[in-house]
């Protein structure tokens, strides 16, 4: 079975025009069901590695280390958009404040999961998303959150919702929505706002009537697929700082 990878494709799309949201990648279609932009979304970052882009969601800020107007934390992304050989990998990550988190490290990963733990510099201000405690079951209600498409972090930041489809486990979950390049490490919330997820991709590119702004084809990935919670966890619980947010 043909396993896409998607967090690599950058597209440069212009989506403000005097400061007014004029577009947004996708939302011509209906293929998604846009939810509204909230406070809970605020945490979600551009993920850049090696020329790539993807999308990830801050976890954990401890106040308890400053450091450069700003703290020491962690963030959650997918394994594929920041995997690379150590000592030539290089990550940064951009907050929607446009300020930006450079030579940031991979502290824990699971490739199999496609989920990763990276170590990175939070400005003030940026408060970290809650992580739930208990695990996506089929039929629960999702938002994911993503960079798919060229969206802009700063404003026009894709939100959509889903549900739990089969065959989703305490390892993976499945949603019969179809995600963009750029959505890979973006996180899946609960109805309660919680993360529960992190994007990895799919299975089958599939034509969808999706455009940029430009009007190029942008060609979709389906099933939407993440990593569950159960992973989540395990890697979290082996970095010493970030075990206390495992509720």
């Amino acid at each position: 079975m043909l396993r896409v990878h998607f967090g690599w494709l950058a597209i440069a799309v212009s989506l403000i025009a005097s400061g007014t949201v004029v577009a947004q990648v996708g939302k011509d279609t209906t293929l998604w069901q846009f939810t509204e932009i909230a406070s809970h979304h605020e945490p979600i970052v551009q993920v850049n590695c090696n020329g790539g882009t993807g999308t990830g969601v801050i976890i954990s800020v401890d106040k308890d280390k400053p450091f450069k107007e700003g703290f020491q934390g962690y963030c959650l992304t997918a394994w594929h958009v920041v995997e690379g050989e150590k000592d030539k990998t290089e990550i940064t990550i951009q907050y929607r404040n446009g300020k930006k988190s450079r030579k940031c490290q991979v502290v824990q990963h699971d490739e199999q999961s496609d989920v990763a733990l990276v170590w990175v510099w939070v400005p003030e201000g940026v408060e970290p998303a809650k992580i739930a405690n208990k695990c996506v079951q089929q039929g629960d209600k999702l938002e994911m959150a993503g960079l798919g498409g060229g969206s802009e972090l700063s404003c026009c930041l894709r939100h959509f919702s889903a549900v739990a489809s089969m065959p989703s486990s305490a390892q993976k979950i499945f949603a019969d929505v179809p995600l963009l390049p750029g959505d890979s490490g973006g996180p899946v919330f609960n109805e309660a706002n919680e993360v529960v997820g992190i994007i990895s991709g799919g299975w089958f590119w599939w034509d969808g009537g999706v455009v940029t702004q430009s009007g190029n084809k942008l060609n979709a990935t389906w099933p939407a697929r993440a990593s569950n919670l159960d992973p989540i966890h395990a890697i979290m619980a082996n970095v010493e700082s970030t075990a206390t947010l495992i509720r």
